[in-house]
């Protein structure tokens, strides 16, 4: 019988997957598999998990050196539940020949529409023109005037699958798009639609600013008091990838003195944000749960490419979204 683990933080609060039913059936249908679900409170992967599974489809716990160094560790593969996978540690996995996934081609479009949201909120402020209505001022609208994107240039950070996507998505929106990735040709990203720039370059000329790269040991911290300081003070500033890519102090001073006009964030540093944040005391700042990209859709795309990684791997199948190969 071979035996999956799904992380119980994919339960809804009926006890349900978020995902919905049919990714799951494709478990299902199968005679020789057994599916159980982790407990909800696991952070992170132990010993005990690992001997008794031979798959984990991963959400949020970690997995680490630690909890595959037992002689009776039984896993073969990890499937994350997402794009990112800075939660696992991929050498380690790798030296036990475990496979680890991901799911990039799920979540593409979905987290491009997300960043579009944040920029179309903020440039149109949206949220503080609700709370106008909300609080009997509809006569102080001429105080929030929306702005305008034709004109514009949007800077992307990270021009993989992602940035690509959000690249080909704003072409109709802006006047002018800029991208900074190491690993891309100015070849690659014309096909996008976008001009390669240095970092500090695509600081200094961008309207909207997007992080969308990968956290690695080469972009943790990556922006920066340094790169705040080189914005524009009519700026903005959005992150849709993980937290530690900026230093969150050097934004909440950014933003408490004026060097930018506001910020997005879907991630932070440590998540769950505290609410004691200075971030939360900013109405021009847009902070939303590491969630916006999750719809029925998205959720049914990740689940799917997910578990086909795992069925792929019962069949002795190619398996494409292999990150530690």
């Amino acid at each position: 019988m071979f035996k999956v683990g799904i992380s119980g933080d994919l339960l809804n609060s009926n006890n349900e997957p978020c995902f919905g039913n049919s990714p799951l059936n494709l478990l299902k249908e199968r005679g020789n598999i057994k599916i159980t679900w982790m407990d909800k409170t696991i952070s992170e992967l132990n010993s005990e998990i690992t001997s008794s599974f031979d798959a984990i489809l991963l959400n949020l716990p970690k997995a680490n050196a630690d909890c595959v160094s037992n002689s009776n560790c039984r896993l073969k593969i990890i499937s994350r539940f997402g794009v990112g996978f800075d939660s696992v540690d991929i050498e380690a996995m790798k030296r036990k020949n475990i496979i680890v996934t991901n799911t990039p081609n799920a979540v593409r479009r979905p987290v491009a529409v997300a960043a579009l949201t944040m920029i179309f909120a903020s440039a149109g402020k949206l949220f503080q023109k609700d709370n106008l209505v909300r609080s009997g001022n509809w006569n102080k609208r001429a105080d929030y005037m929306g702005i305008g994107l034709s004109r514009k240039t949007l800077g992307v950070i990270g021009a993989g699958n992602i940035g690509a996507e959000t690249i080909k998505l704003s072409k109709p929106f802006f006047n002018e798009i800029l991208a900074y990735d190491p690993f891309k040709s100015q070849n690659q990203l014309s096909q996008f639609g976008a001009i390669k720039v240095d970092l500090f370059d695509l600081a200094n000329k961008s309207d909207f600013i997007v992080v969308l790269c990968n956290l690695d040991k080469n972009t943790e911290g990556l922006i920066n008091a340094d790169f705040f300081s080189l914005m524009k003070k009519s700026a903005y500033f959005f992150n849709l990838s993980r937290g530690p890519v900026i230093d969150e102090r050097h934004l909440e001073n950014a933003i408490q003195s004026k060097k930018i006009a506001g910020s997005g964030l879907d991630v932070t540093e440590i998540e769950p944000l505290s609410p004691k944040s200075k971030l939360l005391k900013f109405e021009n700042v847009i902070i939303t749960p590491h969630a916006l990209c999750w719809t029925d859709e998205c959720f049914n795309d990740i689940a799917t490419e997910a578990i086909t990684s795992i069925l792929n791997f019962i069949d002795k199948k190619p398996i494409f979204n292999q990150v530690n190969k």
